[in-house]
């Protein structure tokens, strides 16, 4: 399946570097792309719709219901997930190709139901990115591929409000300190709720800059 997408393409004339968005549940492609303003001219910025529409309108990654966040548990979810996984890399790969991009430096940032995408295919595909960026999201081992504690020197950004009421910051907390210690992680909390704060965009974007190449 081939997933609709708006790109801005970089100034660069061959091999830029890139940044492939996935929005949180329930919203589309133009909610994060709202972002490329933001970041450095010479990359090539992609945000994606996700495959499943919504009766209510919007997209979802995959099928969930809030207990699966209160449980902080993914594992009945982990065969659905993998499926959309697999369609992601397929047309993040295509458009490596089509749009000519730099293999070697590819990252991925999502927002809440689009950051736990960005934590699955960061830490199980992490060959292909550079640069992992979950933003206000869940992580559970059910619905990774190994361990905690077996990932290792990924370049991680990610950020939460603790004034999250939708994913609250103390089921994730936990994991991504975890994480921390066996790699290149920069954990950003935030006074704010379930949303990208300007100061969280200000840090984000420091970040981009400081760990380019």
């Amino acid at each position: 399946m081939d997933l609709e997408y708006l790109i801005r393409r970089s100034e660069k004339p061959s091999k830029p570097s890139s940044i492939f968005m996935f929005h949180g549940y329930g919203s589309n492609k133009e909610d994060l792309f709202s972002l490329e303003q933001l970041f450095p001219k010479s990359y090539t910025v992609v945000s994606f719709d996700a495959p499943i529409r919504l009766p209510f309108g919007g997209y979802s990654w995959f099928n969930i219901d809030y207990s699966d966040i209160l449980e902080n548990n993914l594992d009945k979810r982990y065969k659905e997930i993998n499926e959309s996984i697999e369609m992601i890399m397929n047309n993040i790969n295509s458009l490596i190709e089509k749009e000519n991009l730099n293999k070697e430096d590819v990252s991925i940032l999502g927002f809440s139901q689009g950051g736990s995408i960005c934590w699955k295919l960061g830490l199980d595909n992490s060959s292909n990115f550079r640069r992992v960026i979950p933003i206000s999201s869940f992580i559970h081992p059910s619905y990774l591929n190994n361990d905690l504690e077996s990932y290792t020197n990924r370049l991680i950004y990610c950020s939460h409000g603790s004034l999250d009421d939708v994913i609250p910051l103390s089921i994730v907390d936990n994991h991504i300190l975890k994480l921390s210690k066996k790699n290149d992680l920069s954990y950003h909390k935030f006074d704010s709720g379930h949303t990208i704060s300007q100061e969280n965009l200000i840090s984000l974007i420091n970040w981009i800059n400081d760990t380019g190449i």
